[in-house]
């Protein structure tokens, strides 16, 4: 069942207090990693398909264990957006599924990164892009660039994300595109 979007919000918050970080633009990814317990290597051997994997090591008895041998792989070909979004997809689904029974591993393949009613690509847009500032950007964007195209490659630029994540969080957040 998907969650509402104030769910959504309201995890996205608790995680990026829980990392210490105030609503930005661009929020550090290696505060939000570590915030969760989580470490990120770059890989290279990963086919062009895959954006990032979570391998969840499960060692029992020891979920501080556990969570600090668990690794973000993230392909190291894609641009530095992709590669930022990409990383807080694998904490966001971290988040939301960590305490579900037999979850093992995530990966994000070039299939799923345009899927609206993944829950945890909602989450990483809404911990990579704060709903207030969003909203600000997205409409003094809209009035000076009534263009969709050219808005999105604005805020793609400003919050440092590819400029799919920005038209997920548009329609997310109920703005006209």
């Amino acid at each position: 069942m998907a969650r509402s979007r104030i769910e959504i919000q309201n995890l996205a918050e608790r995680i990026l207090e829980e990392a210490g970080i105030q609503p930005c633009f661009k929020p550090m990814i290696s505060k939000i990693v570590a915030s969760q317990g989580l470490r990120v290597a770059p890989a290279l051997n990963l086919s062009e398909s895959v954006f990032s994997t979570l391998l969840l090591h499960d060692i029992e008895g020891d979920k501080l264990a556990s969570r600090m041998n668990s690794v973000i792989s993230v392909n190291a070909s894609k641009t530095d957006k992709e590669q930022r979004f990409a990383v807080v997809y694998q904490v966001a689904f971290y988040a939301l599924y960590k305490d579900v029974e037999g979850q093992q591993e995530s990966r994000l393949t070039a299939s799923d990164i345009y899927r609206e009613d993944d829950d945890s690509q909602r989450l990483a847009c809404a911990l990579l892009m704060n709903d207030e500032l969003f909203l600000e950007k997205f409409r003094k964007a809209a009035k000076g660039i009534p263009n969709r195209v050219a808005v999105c490659k604005n805020l793609s630029a400003q919050f440092g994300v590819p400029e799919f994540a920005v038209e997920q969080r548009a329609k997310e957040l109920d703005l006209l595109m």
